[in-house]
Order: structure tokens, then C-alpha cells, then sequence
């Protein structure tokens, strides 16, 4: 690939026009023009500033090795991927880091990082500074929106609500986004396209529970009305999964039903909050041991793997701190039926 070729190639990755590199460098539009036709070339002084401006090494802006270190990269970005989706993430994370260590500029190995990064103790300060770094430096579309998706998840984490909606603006709405338009616009006979199709489906069905999730909380429903919306979520949910091949849907089914069993508790009725307390623990112990692909024919061939490991189970971490700290539960503590509940959530691998 010749040097024009190289440079007319990474100026298109950055979401560059010929006369934005020509302003950044002090040159006119046609001297650009002229470089990526292989009309003239850059002279030698020029290149550093121009590696500067492109944000590569001038090894690369001169095609040494380029195609290979791209390749090598969506490797490495791949190879992490797959032990994210595997739940082992301290791996998915230590081979982002050591990606990052041979190609610092990366943007897009920041960013699987960065989201690598989500969730684990003590490294919110380094994920968040892998976003920064992403949003004041990158001028590619994709590392940039997740670089915010990133920070939305950090600041409704701390409940910077006010952040939220700010940084969400920068986005597109969800009516031009890809999945939106390839959904209504495109067909294609091909399983490609259908576990396409799968992926979305899925990410539209958390998106909706959320939604019903969020509306439950609103203080005009009272009491019944909100176990009735909470009800309504569980059997969509239950609906598309008619071989219980929930996955991470489980963890929303807990959530629901959780607060089903705080309303109930609220209501006086007492044995049916102990019926949604147990069904919370019944999908909580599903979403510690799943370890599979789901198989109802709607999402079939969607594989998510385990989200968690023997060094940190979603019903002992994170699941018992919330119940035993939420003083709703209180009524039901002496129940044996309670009890037994907490002691399975404290071991939900046992046996």
C-alpha cells in the first residue's frame, strides 16, 4: 500500500475530510488531494506532525507492518471478547491490558477494556479514564459511543442523573441507530442475519423489561398495580423462553420478582411474598450455574456463557448483601421457608 493509499485510508478511519487534515497541518486541501492520489508524496519533515495529527506511528503512516498490526489487533480484541462472554473477565481484562501495552493508541482495544472494566472492584477510576481518553482524543464514531455508554452506566451507578441525560444527548436516537434501521430496511435469507436478528431481538427484550421495570417504580401505581406491571414483564419474558433457557434474562426475573415479594411483604401477605421470594432464589441459582447456548426457537443459537465465577457469584455478592440490608424483609425472617432461601443464596453451587 503506497503512503497515499495509507493516508487516505486512516484519515477515512478517523472520520477526517481532506480539509480538516489539511487545516490541522497548514497545507491546502489539494496538497492532501495530491498525496492520497499518489501525485506527490509528503515531504520527510512532514511526517511526524502528520503521524500526530493521525494519531499512528510513522511506521504505519509508511505502511510498514500495517495491515498485519490491524489484524493482530481485532485478534487480540476478539480473543477478549470471547472470555468476557465466557465470564472469566480478570482474563478478558489482562489480555486488553496486554494489547494496550503493544498498541497504546488503539482506541478500540480502550475501549473493550474500558467495558471490560464494568463491574469489577477497584478499577472504576482506570475505566473511566480509558473513556476520557477515548472522547478528547478519538474522532471515530464507534470507540466514541462507547466511550459514552460508559460513562452513562458510571454516572447512573452514582445516580448523577442530570450527567445521564447529558451525556445520552450525545447519542443517537434509537431510531437512527443501526439495529432500528437494519430491522425495518433490510432481509437477508442467510443465519448470519438471523442470529443478527437474535442479538438485537435480545438487546430490545432487556430494553423493554427495563422500561416496565422503571415504570413499576413510579409513585401513581399503587400496591397491586405495580405487582401487576412486575407480573406482566416476568411472563414476557417467560413467553419467549419456553424452554427456561433464560440466561442473563434471569437476572432481571430476579430483580422482578424481588420487588414483587417487597410489596407483597408491604400488603400484609405474607405467603405469597414467600412464593416470589422463592422464585427470586430459583432464577438466582439458574443465573450462577448456566452455562450455555439458548435453545427456544426465537433466540436459538444466542450463547452467553457464565457471567460469574467461584470468586464472585451474583446470589452470595451481590444478590444476599441487598436482601439482608433491605429491612422490608423483616416479617419474613423467623420463616423457615425464608430461611432456607438465604441458606441456598449463600451457596447456590452447592451439590
Amino acid at each position: 500500500m503506497s503512503i497515499g493509499s495509507t493516508i487516505k485510508k486512516i484519515r477515512r478511519e478517523r472520520e477526517m475530510t481532506q480539509e480538516q487534515l489539511a487545516e490541522y497541518l497548514g497545507i491546502t486541501a489539494n496538497a492532501v488531494s495530491q498525496w492520497e492520489c499518489d501525485r506527490t508524496a509528503p515531504d520527510i519533515s512532514q511526517l511526524p506532525m502528520l503521524a500526530r495529527v493521525l494519531r499512528v506511528t510513522t511506521d504505519q503512516l509508511l505502511g510498514v507492518d500495517f495491515d498485519k498490526d490491524e489484524a493482530e489487533i481485532e485478534r487480540i480484541l476478539d480473543e477478549s471478547f470471547d472470555f468476557y462472554r465466557a465470564g472469566q473477565i480478570q482474563k478478558a481484562v489482562e489480555v486488553a491490558r496486554d494489547g494496550l501495552k503493544v498498541y497504546p493508541n488503539s482506541f478500540r482495544l480502550m475501549a473493550r477494556l474500558a467495558e471490560n472494566l464494568v463491574g469489577v472492584k477497584g478499577c472504576e477510576e482506570e475505566m473511566e479514564g480509558l473513556c476520557d481518553k477515548i472522547l478528547k482524543e478519538c474522532t471515530e464514531s464507534r470507540p466514541r459511543e462507547h466511550a459514552y455508554r460508559l460513562k452513562i452506566v458510571l454516572c447512573g451507578q452514582r445516580g448523577q442523573y442530570k450527567e445521564v441525560r447529558k451525556l445520552a444527548e450525545n447519542l443517537p436516537h434509537v431510531w437512527a441507530s443501526q439495529e432500528d434501521l437494519l430491522i425495518r430496511f433490510y432481509r437477508e435469507d442467510s443465519e448470519k442475519h438471523r442470529m443478527e436478528l437474535v442479538e438485537y431481538a435480545k438487546h430490545y427484550l432487556h430494553g423493554l423489561t427495563l422500561c416496565l421495570k422503571n415504570i413499576a417504580a413510579f409513585s401513581g401505581y399503587s400496591a397491586e398495580e405495580k405487582i401487576r406491571i412486575l407480573m406482566q414483564m416476568i411472563e414476557m419474558i417467560r413467553l419467549l423462553h419456553p424452554e427456561d433457557d433464560f440466561l442473563s434474562e434471569a437476572v432481571v426475573l430476579v430483580h422482578a420478582y424481588l420487588k414483587t415479594a417487597e410489596l407483597l411483604v408491604s400488603l400484609g401477605k405474607y405467603d405469597q411474598a414467600l412464593e416470589a421470594f422463592e422464585e427470586m432464589c430459583k432464577y438466582a441459582v439458574y443465573s450462577d450455574c448456566h452455562n450455555g447456548a439458548n435453545t427456544s426457537p426465537a433466540f436459538r443459537g444466542y450463547h452467553e456463557g457464565p457471567r460469574h465465577s467461584d470468586e464472585r457469584l451474583f446470589c452470595r455478592d451481590e444478590l444476599l448483601p441487598i436482601i439482608m440490608n433491605h429491612p422490608s424483609f423483616d416479617p419474613l425472617q423467623s420463616h423457615p421457608r425464608y430461611i432456607k432461601v438465604m441458606e441456598t443464596l449463600q451457596n447456590p453451587r452447592k451439590g
